[in-house]
């Protein structure tokens, strides 16, 4: 089943999920867990959280699932929550770090590279500074832009899906998206060369 349609076999699910039927809830959260903890693990990039935020995220997305009504995407629907969760943490704790070219395996989640594991150490050396430069970069876009960010380049999420994640217009979705590419490659100019 491509878990992020809305084909019949999850609508099922979702509809039996949204009559109390708790083996149907259990899936959805089989289902989405992957996802959601790679949402999450990105933009907190910390990893001692990322299991309560996933559990709290599932736990609304349960308590309101009744309310849901197919307008959006479901995969749409539970990011919102995922995100506001994350920008509610962000902003109790103060978090700012944000993911780099880092991701958790959807299976395993565990952490993966997309660093080549055969070329040799000092091109991983290399390669891990210049990731770690443009996380230092990241962390100073501002929130809403890294967030929209991620989305669009690290989770290929379409303009539509982030619009119904973060309830913005499109067009606030693309400029946002512009402003946060201008101002990363603003932030990294000064490193172009160690870049390369």
């Amino acid at each position: 089943m491509d878990l992020f349609s809305e084909n019949e076999e999850l609508r099922q699910i979702i509809m039996e999920s949204k009559s109390g039927d708790r083996n149907a809830m259990s899936q959805l959260v089989t289902i989405f867990a992957p996802s959601v903890h790679n949402l999450i693990f990105s933009i907190i990039r910390d990893a001692s959280v990322v299991e309560d935020l996933a559990q709290e995220t599932f736990i609304r997305m349960l308590m309101s699932i009744e309310g849901y009504e197919f307008r959006a995407p479901f995969r749409s629907w539970l990011f919102r929550i995922a995100v506001n969760l994350c920008r509610d943490y962000m902003r109790k704790k103060k978090v700012r770090r944000i993911i780099t070219r880092f991701q958790n395996n959807d299976e395993t989640g565990e952490e993966q590279s997309f660093i080549d594991r055969d070329q040799d150490p000092t091109r991983q050396v290399q390669e891990n500074e210049r990731m770690q430069m443009v996380a230092r970069a990241l962390n100073k876009v501002p929130e809403s832009s890294r967030i929209v960010f991620i989305l669009r380049e690290m989770k290929d999420m379409s303009y539509e899906e982030i619009s119904e994640t973060l309830g913005w217009k499109i067009g606030t979705v693309k400029s946002r998206l512009f402003r946060a590419r201008r101002e990363l490659a603003e932030l990294l100019r000064p490193h172009l060369e160690e870049l390369r």
